[in-house]
């Protein structure tokens, strides 16, 4: 993978269109008020009841396994924010993008499938009814997600229900977002955070994949609906928004039972990602100028935490990489990974 861009770069404040992501102590501390300049503060682990009513802090339920992780993160907007609560769905919006936050707890999920099409639904209709029809990224963090077998496991209902609130627009295949979807182990149902723009990103697949869309009936009733990546142009350059990544080639499972090997795949599959969506939408650039900005490794078993370790400066430069306890959609993947790569315009000229 590239290097990540300056800290200067890092740290400056974006144009009113684009999030950045950078590192911030504080957030952790519940009496910390968040300016107006925040979209959104991330959490990883922790106590939820530890956590205000400000609807741009979202707490991911999953558990670090480094330094880097235990340490808050912040989406920083160079216009200012508006948020709130509508019931229970906490959005914040910059007039150009939104960040949207849901939780359906456990006992709601006994209907799997009815639930996740209504969250999907309502979820669709709020950020539709507020001027941010287009879906970017959407992040899922279900309980026990392996649990069941065949179609009746949790993951596999959760995309049956997912597919029955995406399917309702015409040619929706071609119009989905990037997406992760991983298991958590506290008992807090499905949690579900969003990024949604006025404006669309552009729709990018993985050619040494098959598309998770068109997935073979194998893995389910109803194949997952996310793309591999989304593509957005904003204001000051571009921004490759990259799903959950794993150890896939075609559509099969390659290197079980090895995470070494499996987090080789995946950072391969995410540099071929990187690679077609430069060719696709920027000809003529060399891909390596698509800086890679953020990243999240989460990895199914702690005890492999250790080799996978000294494995991240080969693969991520001095990037610092988040690293996250919880279970990937298939029992056999042990690792899966996230990305964030930007491109600014003065790298475009």
């Amino acid at each position: 993978m590239s290097t990540p861009q300056s800290e200067t770069m890092m740290h400056a404040l974006p144009r009113p269109d684009c999030p950045y992501r950078v590192t911030d102590l504080s957030i952790s501390a519940r009496s910390q008020p968040l300016s107006s300049q925040v979209l959104c503060a991330l959490r990883f682990g922790g106590d939820s009841d530890s956590v205000d009513d400000d609807p741009r802090r979202i707490l991911l339920p999953l558990s670090p396994l480094d330094e880097v992780s235990a340490v808050g993160e912040l989406w920083l907007s160079a216009a200012p924010v508006q948020s709130g609560w509508v019931n229970d769905l906490g959005y914040a919006e910059n007039g150009q993008i939104m960040m949207v936050q849901l939780q359906v707890p456990e006992a709601q999920l006994v209907r799997m499938e009815d639930a996740v099409r209504e969250v999907y639904r309502r979820l669709i209709r709020f950020i539709s009814g507020a001027g941010y029809p287009h879906l970017l990224r959407v992040w899922n963090y279900l309980d026990r997600i392996n649990q069941g077998e065949g179609d009746a496991e949790r993951y596999q209902r959760f995309c049956a229900g997912r597919y029955r609130a995406m399917a309702d627009t015409d040619g929706f295949e071609y119009q989905l977002p990037a997406a992760s979807a991983i298991g958590s182990r506290d008992g807090s149902g499905l949690r579900l955070f969003a990024l949604a723009a006025r404006r669309p990103g552009l729709q990018v697949e993985n050619p040494r994949q098959v598309s998770a869309f068109n997935y073979p009936r194998i893995y389910g009733a109803r194949s997952p609906s996310f793309s591999r990546a989304t593509w957005v142009p904003w204001a000051d350059g571009v921004q490759l928004l990259v799903s959950g990544t794993a150890s896939i080639v075609g559509h099969a499972t390659v290197h079980a039972g090895d995470p070494q090997a499996q987090l080789r795949q995946a950072v391969a599959n995410i540099e071929t990602v990187r690679a077609h969506a430069v060719r696709s939408h920027l000809p003529g650039v060399d891909p390596a100028r698509l800086q890679l900005e953020s990243c999240i490794l989460y990895v199914r078993r702690e005890s492999d935490w250790l080799g996978l370790q000294a494995m991240l400066p080969e693969l991520f430069g001095s990037l610092p990489v988040r690293v996250l306890a919880g279970d990937i959609c298939r029992r056999e993947l042990l690792v899966e990974v996230e990305a964030m790569y930007r491109q600014t315009s003065e790298s475009v000229r």
